[in-house]
């Protein structure tokens, strides 16, 4: 088989294989049944009496502090502000960072603003600081719970 054929399979089954899993990814993420539309219908006994309708509890607001994280640059401490159920704020505590790289903090609160987390991507020439800035936001979201 020709080099080309190769990798035009290759390519095709990492495309299927990525698809296949973004979709079951998305499935389990969003609630949605795994089984296929095909299944038995199920019957189920209508509710007596009056119904309530219930909605999905929101987290109670509140603001925790992260753990202090030592990096070998300073030492990283956040405060994270939860409102209605949303990060509204991410506060630095302790921004110890030598040689400039204390620069980042504005740029990596607000990409852990949007991100509603630490899934975002790491600043150029300061991979160490958003790592450790990811390791303290870790550490105060864990206390959002």
């Amino acid at each position: 088989m020709q080099r080309k054929t190769r990798l035009v399979i290759a390519n095709t089954a990492i495309i299927g294989a990525s698809l296949a899993g973004g979709l079951t990814y998305t499935q389990v993420k969003l609630g949605w049944p795994l089984a296929a539309a095909t299944s038995a219908p199920t019957n189920t006994p209508s509710p007596t009496g009056n119904p309530t309708a219930t909605t999905p509890a929101v987290p109670k607001d509140m603001t925790v502090r992260s753990s202090a994280i030592n990096y070998q640059f300073g030492t990283i401490q956040v405060e994270v502000v939860r409102t209605a159920g949303k990060i509204s704020a991410v506060n630095m505590v302790q921004s110890g960072a030598s040689g400039g790289r204390n620069q980042a903090f504005p740029s990596l609160t607000q990409a852990a603003l949007q991100a509603q987390g630490s899934n975002f991507g790491n600043i150029s020439n300061a991979t160490y600081t958003t790592q450790a800035f990811k390791k303290a936001l870790d550490s105060a979201i864990a206390k959002l719970k």
